[in-house]
Order: C-alpha cells, then structure tokens, then sequence
C-alpha cells in the first residue's frame, strides 16, 4: 500500500472540497451578512426545505465563521465517501449495491443502474423514476448518495447522522466527472 499517495490524495481532496462546498455555498449566495429570508435565488425559487437549509447555514456562520463552516462540511462529505468506500470494498452495505463502482471495480456507480431496484430506508421511487427519466443523472446520484447515508444512520448513527441540514445544501457538484474527488479516490 502507497501511504504517500493516499496522504497526497488526502490533502488534494480536503483542499477540492472546501473549494466545491465553498462554491455551493456562493450558489446560494450564503455569506455572514446575507438575508436568510430569500425565496429565491439568481431567479429561482427556493424549496421549503432549502430555505431552512440556507436559513441555517447562514446563523452557523454567522456563529463560527464562513472558512470553519465549510471547513467541517468538507470534512463531512470527505468521511462519509471515505466510510462508504470502506464498505463497499469489504462487501459491509447492507443493500450489497456499490455506491462508487461497478463490479469491476471501474468508476461506474452500480447504485445509479440499481436505482430503481434500491431497498433503502426514505427512499422515494416515484422521484428516482423521475430523475431517471428526466436524465438527471448528477441529481440522482446525489439524490440517492444522501438516501443511501440516512439509510446508514440506523446501523452506524455517530459516522451516519441524518443528512436533513446545510450539509445537503453543500453537498458538492459534479462528482461524477473524471478528475472528481470521487474519481481520484477509486484511482
């Protein structure tokens, strides 16, 4: 095992997702001073549930500051991919569906062609056909990476808390992509 890679890889990643939280967070123009009663943003209107996300946010950094709020986002997001790579490695998630690869171990998430035949707690299929449909295959993913985290909460409740707060709002973009920090990781 190359130790040094995996240090290398380590900070690399902890550096991309402060940096794609951060972006997530200028998204929905989150700052210390910004209105927390927005319905919308850029033009487009906010869920419910996003609005107490972004409402919640904002009084987070208005308590510790924006750098230490993404900061332990990051370090969130960086755990739970971390975590549920170990499981899908050792065969431990209790679906037996690979959240990042196929059987080939190839950078091709199994759960997004699984989608529709899923068993997990939350899960609500009338939405997944729906992402499918509309081929929405960043949405999905995300969609059913959080699912698959809440689902864990049952088994594994202090490295799987509920993800229902900012850390959804920030979850990062564009993982999917070759040079994600989802892809490094399986490289």
């Amino acid at each position: 095992m190359d130790k040094n890679a995996i240090k290398k890889y380590a900070v690399w990643a902890r550096n991309e997702l402060i940096d794609r939280v951060s972006n997530r967070a200028e998204e929905y123009e989150v700052s210390a001073e910004a209105d927390t009663k927005a319905d919308s943003i850029k033009g487009v209107m906010l869920s419910e549930t996003e609005k107490k996300q972004r409402a919640a946010l904002i009084a987070k950094i208005k308590n510790v500051g924006f750098d230490q709020v993404m900061e332990e986002v990051a370090y969130t997001w960086f755990n739970r991919f971390i975590a549920l790579r170990f499981m899908e490695v050792n065969d431990y998630l209790p679906s037996r569906i690979r959240v990042f690869t196929n059987e080939k171990n190839e950078f091709q998430p199994e759960i997004l062609s699984e989608a529709l035949y899923l068993e997990l707690e939350g899960l609500d299929k009338a939405k997944v056909i729906s992402l499918l449909e509309s081929n929405q295959t960043e949405e999905l993913y995300k969609y059913l990476l959080i699912t698959q985290c809440n689902d864990l909460n049952t088994s594994l409740p202090e490295m799987f808390e509920k993800i229902q707060n900012y850390t959804e709002l920030l979850f990062p973009n564009n993982l999917l992509k070759e040079g994600s920090v989802l892809s490094c990781m399986i490289s």
